[in-house]
Order: C-alpha cells, then structure tokens, then sequence
C-alpha cells in the first residue's frame, strides 16, 4: 500500500442523512485525462442528482473518510456516515486513474 497522498474523485448522492457512494477512483494526474475524467462524470452525475467531490488522501477509504467528515460537520448530524446501499466494492485500494 502506498503512503503518497494523492487526488481521489467521489462521485454519490448525499441524501440530507448519509451518503450513498457510487464510486471512488485515483483521479488521473495528467491535467488533460483529469478535466476530461471530471468532465464527464460531471454530466453523468448531474443526469443521475448526485455529486462530485475531491478529496486528497493515501487511500480511497480515506478520502471517502474525508468527505464524510466534512459532510458531517455540514449538516450538523453527528452520525451522518455511508448508506447501505453504498457501494462499498469501489473501495478497492488497487484501482488505477480512470
């Protein structure tokens, strides 16, 4: 496992009392693979009323992490975590950039 901290794309739907994880992948470092990457998971996500965060991190668990305390303290919901219909397979540490 790598201890390099890296970029990680969060894409989901944040139901107002948890968060359903769609998917987490390494975002890709080349700028132009990036923007295109984000570009289309923009539009993918905002047919689908989800969202789209970035989160630095060494792993995708710990981005995910990440996001949810920052979602916690933005809601104010002490117990705001995953949903469990998140899918939880996209946390997979070995996945490469998309």
């Amino acid at each position: 496992m790598s201890t390099e901290t890296r970029e990680f794309i969060i894409v989901g739907q944040d139901t107002g009392v948890g968060f359903i994880l769609w998917d987490v992948m390494p975002a890709p470092t080349d700028p132009i693979k990036r923007a295109m990457a984000l570009e289309e998971i923009g539009v993918d996500v905002h047919d689908a009323f989800g969202s789209c965060h970035m989160e630095w991190a060494t792993t995708a668990t710990g981005a995910v992490n990440q996001l949810l305390t920052d979602l916690r303290k933005q809601s104010g919901i002490d117990d705001y975590a995953l949903s469990e219909t998140s899918n939880r397979d996209a946390l997979t540490e070995d996945r490469e950039p998309r």
